[in-house]
């Protein structure tokens, strides 16, 4: 009789640990929208992800490990910023050729170094028809590599920055 408590209850208790360790956030990826139970249908996506945009809390909790989001290698820091670029392009864009915005900062943080965004604000607007190509405006990617390549051309960024 307590051999069959002690195997029901690891069995409960294994169960339990597969349970808690499945992340299932949705399309809207990990955030504060991530952890509101009722946002999982697809109209509620989309108010996930206003909730991780306007809060900044997708950006802070991959950086971080907070808010349903992993630091545990799950998430790479290549893979979110790419998915960053990719999301927020147009905007990256225009904040760019004026030196300077919440999006800069943002990709700064991704970047690893959030201190030095107002540099990375500076060097984006210097650079800007180097970077913003016809190219790189119909495809993130070569976007996101455009910006590395003159992040690393800068001896500072390139020092201060993971990329």
């Amino acid at each position: 009789m307590f051999r069959n408590f002690i195997f029901i209850g690891v069995s409960f208790l294994s169960l339990l640990s597969v349970s808690l360790s499945a992340v299932n956030y949705g399309m809207a990826g990990c955030g504060l929208g991530s952890m509101i139970p009722a946002w999982k249908n697809d109209i509620s996506q989309v108010m996930a992800a206003t909730t991780n945009g306007t809060s900044s809390s997708q950006t802070f909790g991959i950086t971080s490990g907070t808010s349903n989001c992993t630091n545990d290698g799950i998430v790479k820091a290549e893979k979110a910023q790419e998915v960053f670029v990719h999301y927020n392009q147009a905007g990256l864009e225009s904040e760019m050729a004026a030196g300077r915005g919440e999006r800069i900062d943002a990709f700064a943080q991704l970047l690893g170094c959030p201190t030095h965004s107002q540099q990375l604000g500076n060097l984006v607007k210097k650079n800007y028809s180097k970077i913003v190509t016809t190219d790189t405006r119909k495809d993130s990617k070569l976007l996101l590599v455009s910006l590395k390549k003159e992040i690393g051309s800068d001896l500072e960024l390139s020092e201060a920055c993971q990329f």
